[in-house]
């Protein structure tokens, strides 16, 4: 854990003095201005946040951090930061021990935390303006709701994406993508890529990875463009085996020629840090957006945001059956237990509408929450992070609806389609057995 220390460790040592050595030393300090710092140390609320990311995003949130610290005098804010990696396993043990964080970003699990009391509702907080949210979008703020309530303000704005290295593209003669491109264009430029460049750089990453989250949503975006949704309303499958069976033979047929990576490389994936697109294994990577600048700051190579594949049968689509959708990225929430609540969302909205903030973060979590600051820093926002942009506000202009909010089980679903397409990439079973296999488990799962 990396902390930001500000707290004066004189308080400490105050405490152990006599009271005659305590008066003493107060006289002596208050000749040198130091007296109110150690009172305020005495008094100081502690507050802890945590969060994943690299490190652009981790120096980015330390400073948000200490600017925060200096709007509230006394408040000492430490940090709990690291990759993807074991991130939410460790937030999950820290709530079983009663020692879980103030503030948090979740990516996993939110639903099972908010049914067991852990988060904090936030809706009186909105109600009393502790939270601003009029220039919010209150369509994203909608879908995360949970049972009607809201628990967690989105960090940013994002949505399904695909990065592409441009320099890949132009030394194997291949084209980039327009945002109109198909799955079936996306699998050809896939191996065009493997096959121009001799094998050295695959045309694109795979769907499944052992250290992701990528393997689910990308297949909502498949299913929306045929009509159908991952869950339904009240929680279960919205798609049948038939579109199961389209998607993992797609992947299937595009391993095995050549166009993404094989199993074993895929397999060695830890975090998009060492993603194939970062150690020069692959030219194409299915994620989410707001990683954007954090996944640049890794790369020399200039990486540009294109839009999820969205045609059926070489045909582009729009509107009710446009895949990918506005996503809530970096949901943080605040633990119900922390005694530091009013400070807690009052840092909720601070990182939703303070300039000063927004000027710090720039889009390092996706484009801010509120149309006002996203527009204050468009002028100072790096070439990935623009890129990010358009394709956050093309998927907004041509997509109809949000997603289905997930079932309290839908992280559990994530990791079995994370385990199905594992096992068909590593020959472990068929297309037709994991299908199967996929449908048997997510009913024991959602029921």
């Amino acid at each position: 854990m990396a902390e930001n220390k500000t707290a004066d460790d004189l308080a400490t040592f105050a405490g152990e003095l006599s009271r005659r050595n305590l008066l003493l030393g107060a006289a002596m300090l208050a000749g040198s201005g130091l007296l109110p710092e150690i009172a305020r140390a005495q008094g100081a609320a502690e507050m802890l946040v945590a969060w994943w990311g690299s490190d652009d995003r981790h120096q980015k949130t330390l400073k948000l951090l200490k600017l925060f610290e200096s709007k509230h005098p006394g408040l000492k804010m430490d940090a709990q930061y690291g990759g993807l990696i074991g991130y939410q396993d460790k937030i999950s043990t820290q709530f079983a021990g009663g020692s879980a964080p103030d503030i948090m970003q979740i990516s996993d699990n939110r639903e099972a935390l908010i049914a067991s009391g852990r988060l904090l509702q936030l809706d009186d907080a909105i109600a009393s303006d502790k939270i601003n949210l009029v220039d919010a979008n209150k369509s994203v703020v909608e879908t995360i709701k949970v049972g009607g309530k809201l628990y967690s303000i989105p960090w940013g704005l994002a949505c399904g994406c695909y990065f592409l290295d441009t320099k890949v593209f132009q030394d194997t003669n291949v084209a980039l993508p327009g945002p109109d491109w198909t799955w079936d264009q996306y699998a050809d430029k896939a191996k065009a890529i493997t096959k121009a460049s001799g094998g050295k750089v695959y045309g694109s990453a795979d769907i499944w990875a052992p250290a992701g989250t990528r393997s689910l949503y990308p297949f909502e975006f498949f299913l929306r463009q045929r009509g159908k949704s991952t869950f339904t309303t009240d929680g279960q499958l919205g798609f049948e085996q038939a579109e199961l069976t389209e998607w993992f033979t797609f992947w299937d047929d595009l391993r095995k020629a050549g166009g993404v990576p094989p199993a074993e490389i895929t397999a060695a994936e830890g975090g998009f840090e060492t993603s194939p697109i970062i150690t020069g294994k692959a030219a194409m990577y299915p994620v989410n957006s707001s990683i954007a600048s954090s996944l640049q700051a890794l790369t020399k190579n200039k990486l540009v945001c294109a839009v999820v594949p969205n045609g059926i049968n070489s045909k582009a689509l729009s509107g009710p059956t446009f895949g990918a959708f506005i996503n809530a990225s970096m949901q943080v929430f605040v633990n119900a237990a922390s005694k530091q609540k009013d400070l807690a969302v009052d840092f909720l909205n601070f990182v939703t509408n303070d300039p000063d903030a927004a000027k710090i973060q720039l889009m390092a979590r996706g484009v801010p929450l509120s149309a006002k600051v996203a527009e204050s820093i468009l002028p100072d926002v790096s070439p990935i992070e623009q890129s990010m942009a358009d394709v956050i506000k093309y998927t907004q202009d041509h997509t109809a609806a949000p997603g289905v909010t997930w079932p309290t089980t839908g992280g559990q679903v994530q990791d079995l389609m994370q385990r199905s397409h594992q096992a068909v990439a590593f020959g472990q079973s068929n297309v037709a057995d994991t299908v199967t296999k996929f449908f048997d488990e997510a009913g024991i799962i959602l029921n």
